[in-house]
């Protein structure tokens, strides 16, 4: 069982989801419906086998945030009806419902019925129900690839007949910070760390002043979470990896481009304006020995950087752009320094840590944000899985989080905005704007 502080990166994310909800989601979408026993019995088994799922995290004065053992605490599973028009709204509702602290376990699960549009009641019965099926992460003890992993095998356990017995131990990795190597191990070299910060902070301002947003309310102090779902099929996808491939670039790049161009299309300007860009990694490649994505775990950290975008900005030119100057960050350890910048390198947090790292948080430069967990591997024993993705809401300062997977050929992207900052009007044309954008450069025409 696991008793232990938590790291930079664990801490960093259990403070900002006291700033704004940091809960993420991970969901299936099928068609038939499932036994809701087999969901319980999967759960258990996955929760036996991992020790973070049997874990609460305690914050006291004198040991600050730690995990502790909830042994005994079983995941809880929600079970709903919804229509195929509506139950998006039950994702929006779990991106806002915030684990307490102290609670356990520090994931929930979700099971939803989904009857087809305006099928009429007396229809219920017909075997044209549809389900999803998803997973509610506190962030602190998973990333999306251990988030997406845990729902495949919740999938795959559920269409066996007798349920697999548990390890008889429950696992868990390392902390991130326990395997970070020993050049990005910044608390040890305070003037390398310093030098760093001036070289990340210069680059920010490289393209100079960053334009207002009128149509962003960053004043807003209430928080509505709601997501815009956007799908390509699995030709447009196809030829979109095509055209990141003949272009020297990927389909992330592709994504940041898209998203960046579509918020300067906005401003309604011939004048180019720089944005702000953020984007989770995925550590795992950069930290000693590359930790695996199950037993579940948090590895992750935020790439952040500015961009020129103008009328006649290429949109796979932009795309290299960002791809090129996101590896000379990374490389330069600058995923590593995120919590040190913060002020969080591994002493104890207390609670009076969090009125400071709030007013820093909130203090941050207004940014649009892509997160994007790359091809999900298919559900094998279970082929009525059609699509697996994830959702989370857009911190005060962000003008759109856009999760993005790739399933079974197609890319999907669940584009979550927050109501009280941003019209629905002013986010279905920033998902339009996207949308018309990756069209054009998987013709890789202009």
């Amino acid at each position: 069982m696991i008793s232990r502080p938590l790291d930079p990166g664990e801490a960093f994310f259990f403070l900002s989801d006291h700033v704004s909800c940091m809960n993420f989601v991970v969901l299936a979408e099928r068609s038939g419906t499932l036994e809701t026993e087999r969901i319980r019995r999967a759960l258990d088994v996955i929760q036996q086998d991992n020790a973070l799922l049997q874990t609460r995290i305690e914050w006291t004065e004198g040991k600050g945030l730690r995990f502790e053992p909830a042994p005994g605490e079983a995941i809880e599973l929600l079970c709903h009806e919804a229509s195929a028009d509506t139950w998006h709204s039950v994702i929006e509702q779990e991106l806002s419902k915030p684990f307490p602290t102290g609670s356990a376990p520090l994931m929930r699960c979700l099971y939803l019925e989904v009857q087809p549009a305006n099928a009429p009641a007396e229809l219920a019965s017909v075997p044209a129900k549809s389900c999803v099926l998803a997973l509610t992460f506190h962030h602190s003890v998973a990333d999306g690839r251990s988030g997406t992993e845990i729902l495949r095998r919740v999938l795959n356990l559920m269409v066996q007949d007798i349920a697999p017995p548990a390890s008889g131990q429950p696992t868990h990795l390392p902390s991130m910070a326990e395997l970070m190597p020993a050049h990005y191990r910044w608390v040890e070299q305070p003037e390398a760390a310093k030098q760093l910060r001036t070289t990340l902070i210069t680059d920010y301002r490289r393209h100079g002043a960053m334009p207002v947003m009128p149509w962003l309310a960053t004043e807003a102090v209430g928080r509505e979470p709601r997501l815009v779902r956007l799908q390509l099929d699995a030709d447009t996808s196809q030829a979109l990896i095509d055209q990141a491939r003949a272009n020297s670039s990927t389909v992330h790049g592709a994504l940041c481009a898209a998203q960046l161009l579509a918020q300067y299309r906005l401003q309604q300007t011939d004048q180019p304006n720089a944005f702000f860009l953020s984007c989770p990694v995925d550590l795992r490649l950069y930290l000693e020995g590359e930790p695996p994505a199950s037993p579940t775990g948090f590895f992750t950290s935020l790439i952040s950087g500015t961009f020129q975008t103008g009328p006649e900005t290429d949109p796979w030119g932009l795309a290299r752009e960002v791809i090129t100057q996101t590896r000379l960050q990374i490389a330069r350890g600058e995923g590593h320094l995120l919590y040190h910048l913060y002020g969080l390198d591994g002493s104890p947090v207390p609670p009076q840590a969090m009125e400071p790292f709030r007013k820093k948080a909130l203090a941050s430069l207004p940014n649009t944000m892509i997160s994007n967990i790359g091809r999900v591997d298919p559900v094998a024993d279970d082929p009525a899985v059609h699509a697996i993705s994830f959702a989370l809401c857009p911190m005060p300062y962000q003008t759109l989080f856009t999760a993005a997977s790739s399933y079974n050929g197609r890319l999907f992207l669940n584009v979550g905005y927050d109501a009280e900052r941003l019209t629905e009007a002013t986010a279905q044309a920033l998902v339009q704007g996207i949308h018309e954008v990756l069209l054009t450069m998987s013709q890789n025409t202009r």
